[in-house]
């Protein structure tokens, strides 16, 4: 790594008497600049009697700790290093340009500091529905700590507390410097296409180069076993598996179309899949911050739930369908969960699916409703249900009237559901379609999300409510007698819809999602990457 200070002392030097500048006259045109810069960075040089911070040696800290950032997915490029190298290297004689450079430092410090800490992109300009996350430690104190603690550990000091601790975000770390060195190395080999199947037991006249595809990943660690030539043995045909678990896809340990494709994708690309990622584990609370909350990944159709800070459990999801009704990512309060409810059927729903399929049944219309149990209703608070003819049902259509479903095993919403406000009306449940969860591909919902182990969400979020057990709330969402009974969380709980197409395991292996719902190009673009 290049180490500049020897250079950046002329700029130290250029902020004395060897130009006409005082101090006074430094002073006042710093805080013109800052106040340009916005109050947060006018009000940080007021503090500091609007004198100079970045000397030669904080600057040479300042530039080691942006080279560094490279290591985190975050190319120098990104922070227009080499102009800024240059300005520092070259400083001007006019003491109001010396002024907006030592103000134009500082901010981009902020701005490097804020992209390694909490996100290069803000989420909210991908996801909309996203909303800022308070956090505890901001830009400025980073940087304040960085500063108080001397040049000689500046960047030390900001790479140590700077970016995220928790061992996922390490764990990217380390496997976009794995990744880094595979491709440096070249890579790997494109696998032929098979002629037929390719499986244990087949025959594939790509068998070497596919043991070393599957032992560059640490799928097939140690070799193959012996096996008669091109012939796929049992030992490969696991570790296919194990590579295909770790894509998202059916594990059957044959290479089919899609498995290939899996195979076949550089490792150019793969680096960026774990840069973006990267990023978006960045905008996740800090553990300290969120010690114990529920993250729901769309992308990989997996609930987590963290307890003191660690992943306590694991389960499949089913999320909204891709292109037609995709779930949203967000974030929200989890504060009530409704035994045995009833479904609000949303107007869209009614329309799209429910009222063609009600209008189509070959029992008419009062036999679909009454076999789905679902009602015509004023509001989805009313007790009078309407008389079930298409005239009603038309009126759902228009919004006039509202459909409901009543309460009971075939519910669509099962026998629970968690409830967190939020303006899409999307939230957890339990299903009556539990089949889905065995799937590799899992987006089946309307939006909302499915859970497969509803009774360990539920014993988690009730935690602060007295009585509860794993056996008592069973005995509740199977009790014939309960009907859409509300119970208040008395320990609200955070809940994160997120979106990583590449996450670390628990195990510690590194898991690559399709993009079902196309986020990934946004953030390509917004990182200046090149989709491979």
């Amino acid at each position: 790594m290049r180490i500049l200070k020897p250079f950046l002392l002329l700029f130290c030097l250029s902020l004395s008497t060897n130009f006409s500048a005082t101090a006074q006259d430094m002073s006042s045109l710093i805080r013109a600049h800052a106040a340009k810069a916005g109050t947060g960075v006018a009000n940080w040089y007021a503090a500091r009697g609007n004198s100079a911070v970045w000397s030669g040696d904080y600057l040479g800290g300042l530039a080691q700790f942006l080279q560094s950032l490279d290591s985190h997915g975050l190319s120098p490029v990104l922070f227009r290093f080499s102009e800024w190298d240059a300005k520092w290297r070259n400083p001007s004689p006019d003491p109001n340009q010396r002024a907006a450079v030592e103000v134009g430092t500082t901010q981009l410090a902020l701005y490097a500091i804020q992209s390694v800490a909490y996100g290069f992109v803000d989420p909210a300009s991908v996801h909309p529905k996203w909303t800022p996350i308070p956090r505890q430690v901001s830009s400025y104190q980073f940087l304040d700590e960085a500063i108080r603690q001397g040049a000689g550990r500046f960047s030390e000091t900001l790479l140590a507390q700077a970016p995220p601790q928790d061992s996922r975000y390490l764990g990217m770390i380390k496997i976009l410097a794995k990744y880094r060195e595979i491709n440096r190395m070249g890579g790997w080999r494109p696998l032929p296409t098979p002629t037929g199947y390719a499986g244990p037991g087949w025959k594939y006249a790509g068998v070497d180069l596919l043991v070393s595809r599957l032992q560059a990943e640490g799928d097939l660690p140690g070799g193959t076993a012996k096996s008669r030539k091109n012939i796929i043995d049992t030992r490969t045909g696991e570790a296919i598996k194990s590579f295909q678990f770790r894509h998202g896809l059916e594990p059957d340990g044959f290479i089919g179309d899609t498995t290939l494709r899996e195979l076949n994708t550089n490792a150019a690309m793969r680096i960026n899949q774990i840069i973006i990622n990267i990023d978006r584990l960045r905008w996740m609370p800090r553990t300290w911050e969120e010690p114990e909350h529920i993250e729901v990944n769309l992308a990989e159709g997996a609930l987590r739930v963290y307890r003191q800070r660690k992943e306590v459990s694991v389960m499949p999801v089913v999320v909204g369908k891709k292109g037609i009704s995709e779930s949203p990512i967000f974030h929200g309060k989890m504060q009530d969960i409704y035994f045995r409810p009833f479904w609000n059927v949303p107007t869209s729903i009614a329309k799209r699916l429910l009222i063609p399929a009600a209008l189509a049944d070959p029992t008419g219309i009062d036999g679909y409703m009454r076999s789905h149990n679902y009602q015509i209703v004023k509001d989805y608070g009313s007790s009078s249900p309407f008389p079930n003819t298409s005239e009603n049902l038309n009126r759902v259509g228009s919004g006039s009237l509202v459909m409901r479903q009543g309460s009971g095993p075939s519910n669509s919403l099962g026998l629970i559901k968690f409830i967190f406000p939020n303006d899409s009306a999307v939230y957890l449940h339990d299903t009556n379609t539990p089949e889905l969860f065995q799937r590799a591909d899992r987006d089946y919902s309307s939006g909302c999300v499915r859970v497969a182990r509803p009774v360990d969400l539920a014993q988690f979020v009730l935690r602060g409510n007295s009585g509860w057990t794993p056996e008592s709330i069973r005995a509740t969402m199977d009790n014939p007698g309960v009907s859409n009974r509300r119970e208040h969380l008395n320990k609200a709980t955070s809940v994160y819809l997120t979106y990583w197409t590449c996450t670390i395991m628990g195990d510690g292996r590194v898991r690559f999602d399709e993009d079902i719902y196309g986020h990934d190009a946004t953030m390509f673009r917004r990182f200046g990457i090149q989709a491979q």
